[in-house]
């Protein structure tokens, strides 16, 4: 099985000119650079899809009051051990 896979792409000619400043200052291949740039969006897709799980999950149970005031106590006492009262 092939680990990589060669794919033609059209991009507009601005798009073009920047990663080829980022191939010649990097020492990049472009290949390298659109990899870069592809694994980024995806994990980035990734994070964007936890944080809507994390808000709907936050919207179906928000922290009680008591909750609240607990981790605000917590972070209180942290920040008095570290000294910045």
């Amino acid at each position: 099985m092939q680990n990589s896979f060669k794919i033609a792409i059209s991009l507009p000619k601005k798009d073009y000119i920047e990663i080829e400043k980022i191939r010649k200052k990097t020492g990049l291949a472009r290949s390298a650079i659109i990899d870069q740039a592809i694994r980024f969006w995806l994990k980035r897709k990734n994070i964007d899809k936890m944080i809507r799980r994390y808000e709907a999950g936050y919207k179906k149970k928000p922290e009680s009051m008591q909750e609240t005031r607990a981790m605000e106590r917590a972070a209180a006492e942290a920040f008095q051990e570290e000294g910045l009262k």
